[in-house]
Formats: structure tokens, C-alpha cells, sequence
């Protein structure tokens, strides 16, 4: 397999990085970066398993290939252009003026496809010879890409040939699409890993040998750590005794399939189902030498902090947990003996690849890994394989994605020993969708189920009233009902559209003490502050959206909800009485069009109007009702779009291609594009307790002990000033996460749309410096700044 690198011309001559790094140096350093990963993951039986369900009998021939393709990524800088323009090498001064292009990627692919192209044609069989060079052609993409974007293999070298030539399908040859997808994506992720590990190790003498995995040491520190913590719950009574029999069940069921990839753990609001996750985690890590990273991941950054939060409390310093989202400032490592560029470059990349054995993050980050093009997306794809992956409301994905997505995790778990644990209280069970079922194991098993979601300490912890269902809705009816309830009571009302909770706001906000609103344009200061003033001990309103469905941490004593899906009236339940200390009361109402909001969601019609499905929220059979809305997607999966396929085939379909650019858009979790606005007004950071931006904030960004969004935007402009772009990205993370508290998004509906006011445009934010308008008590006010008169065209 280990390949004489000069038989393809290569020698001392060619430079691979300035000033005086040679090809062939830098060619065996990727190679060593290759095995060091290999080794780290035990990936080589995952990629060997991989291949033969390529071709088991050319195996070998594709382990060289696989191999290979890393090893001669850069083969193209013999270009002599590329040598001359951008090495500067005088060996190949002559060639300096010349036009011809200096590209080395695709030249990359030219060498690595003329010298395997002799060694295939000596094949026994025409099939193997042409399967041998389609795959060795898909291979050499990863070359021709590897400083840009996967984008459609269909497309590659077709002046070369017909495009629909045979080594553009995997029909012919028998090859698995998700098997060879995966396999193909991740040979892309070492790729662009190994080469970024080996130029950073010359370019930056920094050495990468820890990858941020649990050592043996680690996992048993971290299992004494929760033991102890366990200790507090020694003798549970109530809710709490409930809690640890679930908690007992869930580990005993794992314990009896740990051979298997994907477990549920269905579990009812309050049960506990974070420590419970962090138990099973644990188990696994323990029983498996192999497993060893954790990943939990997120809908929403509120889960994030708070789940970190939960960790530290558990585990302290035992567990180095990073969170890796957008609004996260990189963590920068501890100053040592290492120059400060190195350290800058050591913290971006422990961001970039992972570098951490715990990384809590989002679903849009994940799914980034799973299907995006990007080299950054493609970075840590190889982090994933040997892993526990928690995913928590599953149920919050995009439910036309449910059917491609639980396939393709399901190939991903398996291939790659990913261990996941889906977990919601109310959990679609995917594997409707899939022929391998056995792969799913229920941790709540259906025989249990009743006896936890049934428990009256859970089913009955909330009083549903549908009354308000018979009658037609207005705010002057809402106020009406609101004057009539307990003063002394913490009361919660949803609305499925923000205009319509602001406008109950204002309607009650004189009428009222305590009144605040809560949506989806407040900042995480202000929520904090809504959050802690829910907590004190004394009566309160909050008016909201669907943003207080789940993440976040508040317990009110009566809600009143405008119906939109089923899941959402669980999650919003799960905000009322919490702590089951009191009696909770939840009224739902019907006020504004769920359909208006919810576009082309499948559970639409399924709704609390109709008594079936007030039974099964009351009686918490969210099985019977995913049934249906399964059966939906199904159904629309099954229906022919072209009048030759369904378009659950047109996807397929995509796979066989190797259409990446076509499956990472279809697999996008949010697709809306939106105009970020930039408002540099100012905040009182002493009335907000428990953010951390707010913590020790630093003189520049301060004017009288206000958080000055004016100072925030100047500092975010001097970004381009800073030397090195590590360090630039850093302080760019930085400056992000106070930028969060100024900046508001506007849906962007097409590309014509064009914004009512703004002062002037910079990257990717518009600025408002005239805000006085639109910013009340730091809160957005829509409605005054799309009335804006004045029109400037973008």
C-alpha cells in the first residue's frame, strides 16, 4: 500500500509551502497526520468495513486508492506554473510570466488518475474494471476539491467524457449509495483534515497529537464524579422515586443492547431526562474502549447553557465540555510556553476540528457535519465515527427531512459506531421509515411506557381545559378571562405569532403589574431577566411565543395557549408547574391561522379541535399521533413528482449521483434567508444577573456602565486590522457574542426585497444609526420599522 512518491515525478525540486518546505516533506507529514487520526478513532476497521461493502474483492485495490488519495493530494504542485507563481521557487523561474493557470487541486487529480488508470486496466473483467475506475474517479474528486467545495461529481471532468457515461452511476455496479456517500464524505473530511494538520505543523510549527478523546483514565474519573453526584437522590420519595425507576429502566435496557446503534428515550415532561441522558452516556463510554467522545446536541442555544450548566455542576473540572455554536466565544487555550500566534492558531483549530471529548452544539452544526460541502463543515466529520451523539427534540426538526434524515442516520450510526440517543417527550419514532427496525431500541419499552407517562404525578400534573376552543377568540375576550384569574398566580400566554403576542402586551401592560413579553427577538439578557424574575416569589404575566416551548426555565401556576401542532402544546405544558409543588392549569384557544406559520408542516389538521386529539394529549399517546403524521410523510414521500419518481426517489436519486451540493441543500435544517439589522443602542448590564458576556466586561465596550452598542460595532469594524487569521477569528467570536444583543433579524423573501431603512451595509449586518424608533427598552419594535416611509434599494 505505502507508495513511492517520486514514481510520479516527484523530487526534491517542488516546493509545497514557503519558504522551503518540499512536496515530498509535506506529502509524508499529511500521511502521518493520516495514521495518527486512524489510530486515535480506530477508524481503519470502520474504513476497511466501509470498503468491502464497496467491492470485497478489489478491497485491497481500494484501501491503495483510499490511502493514496490523501497521500498525493498535492501531487498538482509539480504544475511548474504553480511552482513559479505562488512558491516563488527559482528552479522555475522561466515559467514566472507564462498565462498558464497555477491551479495544483485539479492537476492534484490528473496525476492521481494517470497513475492508477494503468493498474485497473490489468484487471481480469471488463465490470471490474470500469466499477474500479468509477470509484477511483470519485476518489480523485476530493483532490480536485479540496481547497473549495463539494459540489456536483456529475459534473467533474465532463468535457472528459458523455456525462452520462457509466462512472456517473452506482446503479450498474452494484455499489450502495449511503455506504459509498459516507464513505465518500469522509475520505473527503481526512483529506482536508490531514493536509490542514500538516501545513499548520510547518507553516506554524505547531504539532497536533491530541484530538480531545476520553482516555481510559478519563471516563472512570467522570463516572466516579456522577456517582457521587447520584448520592444526593440515595433515597428518593415522591417525584423523584419516579424519576430514578425511569432512570433504572432506561440503563437497564441499554445494558441489554449495547450492540445496538440508536436508542429512544422517550420520557415525560420533568422526569429528568438530562441526567438520564448523561447516565446512559456514561454507560456507553464505559463498555465500549472505542467510544470515546460525547456529543449532546441542540435545537436551541438556551439548551445549550443550560446543559452545560448541568455539566459543570456535575462534573466540575473533571470534564472539559466545549460549546461550539455561533454565538460561543472560541476558548482560548491557557498561556504557556507557546508564542502567541501559536496559542491563537491551537484554540481556532481545537473550535475547528473538535478538539474537546465533550462538545455540546446545535442541530444546525450537526446536520453542517452530516451534509455540508465546505471544507469547515467537512473538518470534523471523522470526530462523529467511535462516539455518543445525544439528540434532544428531535421532534423540532423540519418533519419534511424525517424520512431521508433517520436513513441516513441510521447508515451513519452503523458505519461508523456512532451510538445515538434520540430523546423528547414527545418522540416521533423514526424508524417507521426504515426496513432494519431491530437497529432501534426503545429505553422506555412500550410495557413500561404507561407506567410513567400514566403515573398521576405526571399525567395529572397539569389540568388541560378545551373550553375555550368552543368560542371565537379576541384579545378583549383573553383580557377578560385574565381579569377574572387569581392575582396572586404566575400566568403564561402563548401566541403562535409574534404580532399578536405584542399586541396582548400592550393591551395589558398598564392594566397589570409584572407584565413582561418574551419572544423570539429578545436577546439572551433579556430572557435571563424575564427567567429570574419568573423565579421570585411573587406573582407575574408573561406574554410569548413559541420561543418559551422548550429551553427554557420557567414554572407558571396557569398557561393559555393559542393551538398550533401537538408536540408544541406538550412543550408548552412543560412550562406549568414544573416542579409538581402545586396544582398547574393549562387553557387552550384558537386564535390565529396555525396553517399562516406552520407552511407545509405535516402535522397541520391534526390539531386540538378535534376531540381525538385532545384524548391523546391527555392521555400522552404521542405514539398514535406521530403514527399519523409519519403516514403523512409517507405519503407525500410516495408521491410521483415527475411522473417517473416519487420524490422519495428523487433524493435517492441524488445519492447515486453524488450530487453533494443538491443533498446538503435539501438536508438544510433552516432555509430561510434573513436581513440581519444592527441597532448600536445601549444596556444597563447591572439589572441582568446569571449572562456570562456581562461578566467582567472590558472598559472599551462600556460608556457609564452600559454595554454601548456603538463601542460593540467600532471594535467588530477594527477586526480587519488584526495580523493572523487565527487570531482574527477569535476576537471575531468575541465580539459576536456581544453583537447578539443588538442585532435583530427580518425574514428575506427574495432577492428583489429590499429594507425599509437603513443607515449603511457591512459585513453582512445593516446598520441603523438612527434607532430611536424602533428600539424600546432594548426590545425591536417590527411594526414601526416596516412602516418606515422612506425607501432605499439595496
Amino acid at each position: 500500500m505505502s507508495l513511492d512518491i517520486t514514481v510520479l515525478g516527484i523530487d526534491e525540486r517542488y516546493l509545497a509551502h514557503t519558504p522551503d518546505e518540499t512536496l515530498i516533506d509535506h506529502s509524508h507529514l499529511t500521511r502521518e497526520y493520516l495514521e495518527k487520526i486512524t489510530t486515535a478513532k480506530n477508524l481503519t476497521p470502520l474504513i476497511d468495513d466501509l470498503l468491502l461493502r464497496i467491492d470485497a474483492v478489489h478491497v485491497h485495490l481500494l484501501k491503495e486508492l483510499f490511502v493514496n488519495t490523501i497521500y498525493l493530494h498535492d501531487a498538482g504542485k509539480t504544475n511548474p506554473h504553480f511552482q513559479a507563481k505562488k512558491m516563488n521557487n527559482p528552479l522555475f523561474a522561466q515559467y514566472k510570466n507564462q498565462t498558464h493557470s497555477s491551479d495544483h487541486s485539479f492537476a492534484s487529480s490528473d496525476h492521481f488518475i494517470a497513475y492508477y488508470l494503468p493498474k485497473i486496466a490489468t484487471l481480469h473483467d471488463r465490470l471490474s474494471r470500469e466499477k474500479c475506475k468509477f470509484i477511483l474517479y470519485a476518489f480523485s474528486y476530493h483532490q480536485a476539491k479540496h481547497h473549495g467545495a463539494l459540489g456536483e461529481f456529475e459534473t467533474y471532468r465532463k468535457m472528459e467524457s458523455d456525462p452520462k457515461a457509466y462512472w456517473n452511476y452506482l446503479t450498474k455496479f452494484g455499489i450502495p449509495p449511503f455506504e459509498f456517500y459516507i464513505l465518500n464524505k469522509l475520505l473527503f473530511s481526512l483529506v482536508v483534515s490531514c493536509d490542514y494538520y500538516a501545513t499548520t505543523e510547518y507553516m506554524a510549527a505547531l504539532k497536533t497529537d491530541d484530538f480531545g478523546l476520553f482516555s481510559k483514565g478519563d471516563k472512570e474519573q467522570l463516572m466516579l464524579k456522577f456517582t457521587q453526584y447520584s448520592q444526593k437522590f440515595k433515597n428518593p420519595t415522591g417525584i423523584n422515586q419516579l424519576r430514578n425507576e425511569m432512570f433504572k429502566e432506561a440503563e437497564k435496557n441499554l445494558l441489554e443492547n449495547l450492540d445496538k446503534p440508536i436508542f429512544y428515550l422517550e420520557a415525560p415532561t420533568g422526569s429528568g431526562k438530562t441526567i438520564t441522558s448523561i447516565n446512559l452516556a456514561l454507560t456507553l463510554l464505559e463498555h465500549d474502549p472505542h467510544l470515546r467522545k460525547l456529543f449532546y446536541v441542540f435545537p436551541f442555544n438556551t439548551l445549550v447553557e443550560q446543559t452545560k450548566n448541568v455539566f459543570e455542576d456535575i462534573f466540575g473540572d473533571a470534564l472539559k465540555v466545549e460549546v461550539i455554536n455561533a454565538i460561543t466565544p472560541i476558548t482560548v487555550e491557557e498561556k504557556s510556553q507557546e508564542e502567541e500566534e501559536s496559542l491563537y492558531q491551537k484554540s481556532y483549530m481545537n473550535r475547528l476540528f473538535f478538539h474537546s471529548p465533550a462538545i455540546i452544539t446545535t442541530h444546525v452544526a450537526l446536520f453542517n457535519i452530516l451534509f455540508g460541502t465546505s471544507k469547515e463543515d467537512n473538518f470534523p466529520l471523522w470526530q462523529l465515527s467511535n462516539s455518543v451523539i445525544i439528540l434532544d427534540e428531535i421532534q423540532s426538526y423540519n418533519n419534511q427531512l424525517w424520512w431521508y434524515m433517520v436513513e441516513f442516520f441510521e447508515k451513519y450510526a452503523t458505519l461508523l459506531n456512532m451510538k445515538i440517543i434520540i430523546m423528547s417527550a414527545t418522540l416521533p419514532k423514526l424508524d417507521f421509515f426504515v426496513d432494519t427496525k431491530n437497529n432501534f431500541v426503545d429505553l422506555i419499552p412500550p410495557q413500561r411506557r404507561n407506567d410513567f407517562f400514566e403515573n398521576t404525578l405526571f399525567k395529572n400534573r397539569v389540568a388541560i381545559d378545551f373550553s375555550l376552543l368552543n368560542e371565537t377568540m379576541s384579545f378583549e375576550r383573553l383580557g377578560e378571562i385574565l381579569a377574572c384569574q387569581s392575582k396572586a398566580k404566575k400566568i403564561l400566554f402563548e401566541f403562535i405569532k409574534k404580532q399578536s403576542a405584542r399586541e396582548f402586551y400592550n393591551r395589558i401592560k398598564e392594566d397589570f403589574d409584572n407584565v413582561y413579553e418574551l419572544s423570539g427577538d429578545d436577546n439572551k439578557a433579556y430572557r435571563q431577566y424575564v427567567i429570574n424574575e419568573s423565579k421570585k416569589d411573587h406573582p407575574l404575566i408573561l406574554v410569548a411565543t413559541q420561543v418559551i416551548e422548550a429551553g427554557v426555565d420557567i414554572d407558571m401556576d396557569i398557561g393559555f395557549k393559542d393551538i398550533s401542532t401537538l408536540d408544541g402544546e406538550e412543550q408548552f405544558m412543560g412550562r406549568i408547574n414544573r416542579s409538581c409543588l402545586r396544582e398547574g392549569k393549562v387553557y387552550f384557544f384558537n386564535m390565529d391561522d396555525v396553517a399562516k406559520i406552520y407552511t407545509n408542516d405535516h402535522r397541520l389538521g391534526l390539531d386540538l379541535k378535534d376531540k381525538k386529539y385532545q384524548t391523546i394529549l391527555q392521555n400522552k399517546n404521542f405514539g398514535d399521533y406521530y403514527h399519523e403524521v409519519l403516514a403523512q410523510i409517507k405519503k407525500s414521500g410516495d408521491k410521483y413528482q415527475n411522473g417517473t419518481m416519487t420524490n422519495h426517489e428523487n433524493f435517492s436519486a441524488l445519492l447515486t449521483k453524488l450530487n453533494y451540493k443538491a443533498i446538503s441543500k435539501t438536508m438544510t435544517l433552516i432555509n430561510s434567508q434573513n436581513f440581519t439589522l444592527y441597532f448600536p443602542f445601549q444596556i444597563d448590564v447591572s439589572i441582568y444577573e446569571g449572562v456570562k458576556e456581562f461578566v467582567a466586561l472590558e472598559e472599551v465596550f462600556l460608556t457609564k456602565g452600559h454595554l454601548d452598542g456603538q463601542k460593540v460595532w467600532d471594535t467588530f469594524k477594527d477586526l480587519t486590522t488584526i495580523q493572523g487569521y487565527a487570531k482574527k477569528q477569535i476576537y471575531a467570536s468575541k465580539i459576536n457574542a456581544l453583537m447578539q444583543f443588538f442585532t435583530f433579524n427580518l425574514v428575506k423573501f427574495n432577492d428583489k426585497q429590499t429594507l425599509p431603512y437603513y443607515s449603511y451595509a457591512y459585513g453582512g449586518y445593516y446598520f441603523i444609526a438612527n434607532y430611536e424608533d424602533f428600539i424600546c427598552e432594548g426590545k425591536f419594535d417590527r411594526a414601526a420599522y416596516l412602516a418606515k416611509k422612506e425607501e432605499l434599494f439595496l
